[in-house]
């Protein structure tokens, strides 16, 4: 089990909490954002823009939710226009503003960047999972796969939440 900091269980257990974010996004040079003011963490400089994240939803291999960036002064836009923002890295951490040593930032998600609408007042970035719309190779199990022992014909497996029956090819 994690345990928190001292910092950060003081800060939750006080009668405000001041909750944040930090945001990492991979365009060719990383941008690193945060929701408060400016703040050194994890040997970077991460430096404060109106952000916030909408309907974030993180489950095994499935990401969804909308980081919103404030665009008033266009550089988010222009970032998004220039480099796009189809499977760039984003990563999510969140704090409080009165914890933030290195063992208070919680890592939220690690997500990728999906479809981006860029508006006069703010960006929306959907995130997904970066494997969400991965195909891989057909593969049989068998022999020639290096498969020696087989399960049976109609055997029903319950893999991450999804049944699958084993069956064999003719």
């Amino acid at each position: 089990m994690k345990s928190l900091s001292g910092a950060l269980s003081a800060a939750l257990h006080a009668p405000v909490q001041r909750p944040a974010l930090l945001v990492e996004v991979g365009f060719p040079t990383v941008e690193r954002w945060t929701s408060m003011s400016t703040l050194p963490w994890g040997g970077h400089t991460w430096t404060a823009r109106a952000l916030s994240v909408e309907g974030l939803q993180v489950q095994p291999l499935r990401v969804s939710g909308t980081l919103v960036l404030g665009n008033l002064d266009g550089v988010a836009g222009a970032l998004v226009l220039t480099h796009g923002v189809q499977d760039r890295p984003i990563t999510l951490y969140g704090y409080d503003a009165a914890a933030t040593g290195a063992a208070d930032v919680v890592w939220q998600a690690a997500a990728v960047g999906g479809a981006a609408q860029v508006g006069p007042r703010e960006v929306r970035i959907a995130l997904r999972h970066r494997t969400e719309h991965q195909m891989s190779p057909r593969t049989y199990v068998g022999q020639t796969a290096g498969f020696q022992q087989l399960l049976p014909d109609g055997t029903v497996l319950r893999i991450n939440g999804q049944t699958i029956k084993l069956e064999r090819r003719s």
